[in-house]
């Protein structure tokens, strides 16, 4: 499959998880509102729904930007280690330390993936918009 429609299914599905988002969190506010109020408005609730899916989408694609720059590598490095100890898979001692292993992530390690990042601070951009209507 070419890149190109790669990147276009990654983004229709970002977008439906965070159109599921959403509305979800948009029925929850209508039909559980906050102590002391009799409803919430509409354009409130469709705030928080997007505040919410920007937060999660802006903290993944964070989260996405942060482990390509290779500062999360001891603790995958950390976590294979414990799986070759703590089971009986033997590893290989030509395999090398961290520093083995640290080099081949990077030789493995893709662009940057900035779509979820866009696309939750776009979202926490429309919520803010939508927040001053409130």
């Amino acid at each position: 499959m070419d890149n190109k429609y790669k990147k276009l299914i990654s983004w229709g599905i970002a977008i439906a998880i965070s159109a599921i988002t959403v509305v979800l969190v948009y029925f929850l506010r209508i039909n559980n509102p906050p102590y002391g109020m009799d409803h919430v408005p509409t354009i409130q609730a469709v705030s928080d729904g997007f505040c919410v899916a920007g937060m999660m989408f802006t903290g993944f694609g964070a989260l996405m930007w942060i482990s390509t720059t290779g500062v999360l590598d001891i603790i995958g490095y950390g976590f294979k280690s414990l799986l070759y100890l703590f089971t009986p898979m033997q590893k290989d001692r030509d395999e090398g330390g961290f520093y083995e292993y640290k080099l081949q992530k990077k030789e493995k390690r893709k662009g940057v993936p900035f779509e979820y990042l866009w696309l939750g601070i776009g979202m926490v951009v429309v919520s803010f918009i939508l927040a001053l209507f409130v």
